[in-house]
């Protein structure tokens, strides 16, 4: 039974997959399946991952879902045999040290329910950003406060998660497209994490991907106060955590969508912040210059 199961999720990427399925076996942890999950290509994804003829890949082609990554990630973890399981986005590169260092220090310190660690953006002309947290060293605590807070960004393609605790939260939000952040969020809630800053993965930005697009933004912003909405309901967190949840990261979102010049959706957040603390005078500021315009 190998120790770690492997996941990454795809659709028409053959020749980025075969770079990224490259630095997955040459990690030097090597007790691991990968499972491969193909969202209905049409290209060469099939034959790609077959050139490859090690064992330890186990592809399976799953009937288009339109990139709906919380149905593909549900179905790609009932293959899973290992006691982690981790993730790699199909046009992203693993560190080859990237698993043996998140593997040893989750087996050294059985509280920890799962780890991630730093990224490296780039695309064809070079590095773009070397660091996103710019940091050194590592961290082994709980996150959950900075989650409410919105003060932390998780990239899914660094994490492994032990599959006992995936069990106890139960499978991803399928109503929601992405369901990552809802899923680190509830992680977080119930256990420690283990952090690496050093950028032990490589996250490529290129046209096919949609990274940094204004939808995707959006829709995270939205799916991140879905997420506050379930804990409050499942009384997850008290009513004065959720009400200061709502007001730090409605702020936040406004300015966020103002940065994207997303005007319709800055509006919308100011106001909902200003109806969780009426008295907010930066919200009121930037909604009157908004509604200026």
């Amino acid at each position: 039974m190998p120790n770690v199961s492997i996941v990454t999720c795809t659709y028409n990427r053959g020749a980025l997959l075969k770079e990224t399925i490259a630095s997955v076996l040459a990690q030097r942890y090597q007790d691991f399946e990968y499972i491969i999950i193909d969202d209905g290509s049409d290209d060469d994804t099939a034959s790609i991952v077959a050139s490859f003829a090690d064992k330890r890949i186990q592809y399976v082609f799953h009937p288009r879902t339109g990139g709906h990554l919380s149905v593909l990630r549900n179905f790609a973890e009932q293959y899973c045999q290992g006691r982690y399981v981790a993730y790699v986005d199909s046009d992203d590169l693993w560190e080859p040290t990237k698993l043996e260092r998140q593997i040893e220090a989750m087996e050294a310190s059985p509280q920890i329910g799962f780890s991630f660690t730093d990224i490296a953006t780039f695309d064809d002309s070079g590095v773009l950003r070397p660091s996103l947290y710019q940091k050194q060293g590592s961290y082994s605590g709980s996150v959950f406060e900075s989650m409410l807070r919105n003060e932390l960004i998780i990239c899914h393609t660094t994490l492994v998660i032990r599959r006992s605790c995936l069990q106890q939260i139960g499978p991803m939000d399928e109503s929601l497209h992405s369901g990552d952040h809802d899923r680190v969020f509830f992680l977080s809630r119930f256990f420690d994490t283990f952090i690496v800053f050093e950028p032990l993965v490589r996250v490529r930005k290129h046209p096919g991907n949609s990274t940094g697009s204004n939808t995707l933004s959006l829709q995270l912003l939205k799916e991140h106060h879905q997420t506050l909405n379930k804990l409050l309901e499942q009384q997850l967190i008290s009513r004065s955590d959720y009400k200061q949840a709502m007001t730090i990261t409605s702020y936040s979102f406004g300015m966020q969508a103002m940065q994207m010049k997303e005007w319709s959706a800055a509006r919308n957040y100011f106001k909902q912040c200003l109806s969780y603390q009426v008295l907010h005078p930066k919200a009121w500021y930037r909604l009157l210059a908004l509604l200026a315009k």
